[in-house]
């Protein structure tokens, strides 16, 4: 999904009476409140399409529900009346949120609770998994859930939805914990597409045994022909890129989230490396990944199966 077609959806959304459908009237749209219109919008409309905007995408980066409802707006993102209509759904109890750092800068997380996915579902409105919710049901699954809890987020969770927020801001769509290939072990944390070329991504803090992440480059170099690594810092994406080299994987990516929080749209990449003996070199243009991540065989976006032959040498010329 992109920030364009969520928005369309957005703009078939019911009104209901007054704005808000009925079963979220009570709680978004009090009628006591005055009547004054928000941003254009009817009392409770914003916190309504703010919501309905997560239920639908399951994106938990609330500065991508922000920029989908603002396609038509006009409004900065930063503006009193998405920080208010924020602050209302805080109140409300309807979703939950977690503010995480990378690089210096702040991220806010949402999840639906679950009364949230309930209204909105009697709403009329398509509710699926956040990708908060599919990291952490997916790591929980492997017996690596941490320390989320119910509620709770884990630093591995929030580095992976930081990272799909980058990558939709670079023209990407996205997908937390893909679905695994019965064939292969590879468990990646997210799976990214453009130009219809899918990259099944690693998101890595420091942690982990070497041996375990060895293990992890092997797998994903065999599910795609390649390697896409996030670190969290600069330092750590070139370590965990040499890593990958040293277990003979001949072509791959590295990026690191503090160096995308600090610096406009451009490439999703820092470094790449073509050779398993080859310098890491600095991405520094934005060139379609099937220059230049080809190998014999590669997936096709949304393929989750066997590799095919899609962007070999010859047909990228």
């Amino acid at each position: 999904m992109t920030y364009e077609e969520l928005t369309e959806l957005l703009n078939g959304l019911p009104w209901g009476e007054n704005g808000v459908p009925k079963p979220l009237a009570a709680v978004l749209a009090p009628p006591r409140q005055r009547q004054r219109r928000i941003a254009g919008e009817p009392p409770g409309r914003l916190e309504f399409l703010l919501l309905a905007a997560l239920g639908l995408s399951g994106w938990s980066a609330r500065v991508d529900l922000v920029q989908a409802l603002n396609g038509e707006r006009g409004l900065q993102p930063r503006s009193g009346s998405y920080r208010r209509a924020v602050g209302r759904l805080d109140e409300s109890g309807l979703w939950v949120t977690h503010i995480a750092s990378f690089g210096y800068r702040k991220i806010a997380l949402v999840r639906l609770s679950e009364r949230g996915a309930g209204l909105l579902q009697e709403a009329g409105v398509a509710v699926v998994a956040s990708e908060w919710e599919r990291a952490e049901q997916a790591h929980a699954s492997r017996g690596d859930a941490g320390r989320g809890g119910s509620f709770g987020v884990t630093l591995h969770t929030a580095a992976i939805c930081t990272f799909l927020h980058h990558a939709r801001l670079r023209g990407y769509t996205t997908e937390a914990c893909p679905a695994g290939d019965p064939g292969n072990p590879a468990a990646p944390d997210a799976a990214i597409a453009r130009f219809g070329l899918a990259l099944n991504t690693e998101v890595q803090r420091h942690g982990g045994e070497t041996h375990r992440k060895a293990q992890k480059w092997r797998n994903l170099e065999r599910l795609q022909g390649f390697v896409a690594i996030c670190a969290v810092t600069p330092a750590w994406a070139i370590r965990l890129a040499r890593q990958a080299q040293d277990q003979g994987v001949a072509r791959g990516a590295a990026t690191d989230l503090g160096t995308l929080a600090s610096r406009a749209p451009a490439s999703l990449w820092t470094y790449r490396w073509r050779s398993p003996y080859s310098p890491l070199e600095v991405v520094e243009e934005d060139v379609p990944e099937a220059e230049w991540l080809v190998g014999e065989r590669v997936h096709a976006a949304g393929d989750c199966g066997p590799g095919v032959d899609v962007y070999t040498r010859e047909r990228s010329r």
